[in-house]
């Protein structure tokens, strides 16, 4: 039996991916013993960074999400003091770049709209007056986003409330234009506004979360709004410098994590979760598990039947992972040489903005949508829309000297594509990196190795049901109390001793670490006085002695 210094832990946390290892620390923190499983060799989750492509051991490989802002808007990094256990942010301003292959021209959206607005000047007064506009209202939205996204879901403090409403009341001009992100569709949202195609293209590629002409998908714009709020950073190091920095937090506070250790079940005594067994049959106790990998792996697949109310275990099993017949297209690729920005691109500006930097697009808005009706009618689409990086250009700490690593994602493939994966893997990627190359020069010419992966790798890799990388769809309907489902959107869930947290809870994913930093709080609030167990005090005095 599994104990944790020789004693038994208050709390294992399933998953080290970032949200997992801030719950961990905030937990720890509190005084609770607190051990972290994790089914893969390395920690990070899907914000890993390891050397992955074969032949490429220098090139750092950012596995999943790149770019921050939303976790900006917390106070983890200052609450854990992660600055000191080595991590660094690197701004990334501007957020997002949108050029037109053709004539080179090019759009930089900025942490400061107005700076936005500026560029727009030069295409359009109208967008630009529009572009100024659209900005207030997202400002006032945050005003209220922010605090809620940080409070429980189900129980928001009700001084965040009332902090809220006279918000509301006195920007209530600019919050009414953001009611048809509710009602109306990203595409109509686009066009309703704007003109010009450099903006338009831009904002379709800013996030694609859902079919573009479906009502109610309009709210994904509010990620810009985050960005002019917060501001974009990255990590030095790449994404898995956040988890790197949690791992030693944790390892500091007495926590420990233990990898390679994939759960299989939860452990059940009664009708109460106990503990975890892994895959090769051993069986771990502690007081209480926090799952932060996919709540409906959690809940549908770990959990014994029986334990949840029929109609709970129901909406569990519903929970929504392959609905929205959208899945991941994620490809790296290790270059040994500089990647430059076409010339044509590159000399149209005349400010020096260096755009081996921001993360840049090209795709114009008519493409966008002709890739989601070939989406979700199971076709690939051509072309095929996405967003590109140069993770070296901000950071050369990621490859060796003198050359650079290529990240590629896009939103916009089919979950369940008419030709079985294996066999269209290498054409997809060659289709979509030949694109690439006319805009990052030397990346054909210079491939060292790549990654290509789809919904079945990223399913095997993160261990992540259908391969989706917000564990629950990220529809409307899915935020707030109804994330995962109505009845498990407290954290803690109907099962005795068993909490969810991580992307697949309130407030969404992303790099943020809200959902380990809010689901912990509530742990402790619920669980005591924040002194922990017995064992726990004991664990503290060994630790401190050691």
């Amino acid at each position: 039996m599994y104990k944790m210094n020789g004693l038994e832990p208050d709390v294992l946390v399933v998953g080290a991916g970032h949200n997992g290892l801030t719950a961990a620390c905030y937990l720890a923190k509190a005084g609770r013993a607190v051990t972290v499983l994790e089914a893969s060799p390395t920690v990070g989750g899907m914000i890993s960074t390891n050397p992955v492509i074969a032949g490429a051991p220098g090139h750092l490989v950012n596995e999943g999400g790149i770019q921050a802002s939303l976790f900006r808007a917390t106070p983890i990094e200052r609450d854990l003091e992660l600055r000191r256990h080595g991590l660094v942010q690197l701004p990334a301003d501007p957020f997002h770049v949108h050029v037109d292959k053709d004539t080179g021209a090019s759009l930089a959206f900025w942490e400061d709209p107005r700076r936005t607005a500026d560029e727009l000047l030069r295409f359009s007064r109208k967008d630009a007056a529009a572009y100024l506009d659209f900005a207030r209202s997202l400002d006032a939205a945050m005003d209220l986003a922010i605090p809620f996204m940080l409070s429980h879901p189900t129980r928001p403090d009700p001084r965040t409330v009332l902090a809220a409403l006279p918000t509301a009341v006195r920007r209530r001009k600019d919050l009414w234009p953001l009611t048809q992100f509710l009602t109306t569709s990203h595409e109509q949202f686009i066009t309703e506004r704007f003109d010009h195609p450099l903006v338009r293209g831009a904002l379709a590629s800013m996030p694609p979360f859902c079919w573009m002409k479906q009502d109610g998908t309009a709210w994904g714009l509010i990620y810009v709004g985050m960005c002019h709020r917060t501001g974009s950073t990255r990590f030095q190091g790449g994404t898995g410098a956040l988890t790197d920095a949690l791992h030693s937090c944790l390892t500091e506070l007495g926590g420990q994590v233990r990898t390679s250790a994939k759960v299989e079940t939860l452990l059940v005594e009664g009708e109460r979760v106990v503990g975890v067994v892994l895959d090769d049959g051993e069986e771990l106790r502690a007081g209480h598990v926090m799952a932060t990998c996919s709540p409906k792996a959690t809940l549908a697949q770990m959990l014994p039947k029986g334990l949840l109310p029929d109609h709970l275990q129901r909406r569990a099993d519903s929970i929504p992972t392959a609905v929205l017949e959208t899945g991941t297209l994620k490809i790296d690729v290790a270059v040994s040489g500089r990647l430059e920005i076409a010339e044509k691109i590159r000399t149209w500006r005349d400010d020096g903005l260096d755009l081996r930097k921001p993360i840049v697009s090209w795709q114009t808005f008519e493409e966008h949508v002709q890739a989601w009706d070939e989406t979700v009618g199971g076709r690939w689409p051509d072309p095929i829309c996405f967003i590109g990086i140069v993770p070296s250009a901000i950071d050369p700490t990621q490859a060796p000297e003198g050359q650079d690593t290529f990240w590629l994602w896009s939103g916009i493939t089919p979950m369940h594509p008419q030709e079985p994966w294996e066999a269209v893997r290498d054409a997809i990627g060659d289709r979509v990196l030949a694109d690439c190359a006319e805009v990052y020069e030397g990346l054909d010419s210079l491939e060292v190795g790549r990654r290509v992966f789809h919904v079945s790798d990223l399913e095997e890799r993160f261990h992540v049901p259908d391969g989706n990388v917000y564990h629950v769809e990220p529809a409307a309907a899915r935020f707030g109390p109804l994330r995962p489902a109505q009845g498990f959107g407290a954290y803690e869930t109907p099962v005795p001793g068993l909490w969810i947290s991580g992307a697949g809870t309130h407030p969404t994913g992303g790099i943020s670490g809200i959902p380990g930093y809010v689901a912990a709080r509530t742990f402790v609030q619920r669980t005591g006085d924040g002194q922990g167990s017995g064992a726990a005090r004991r664990l503290r005095r060994l630790v401190t002695a050691g």
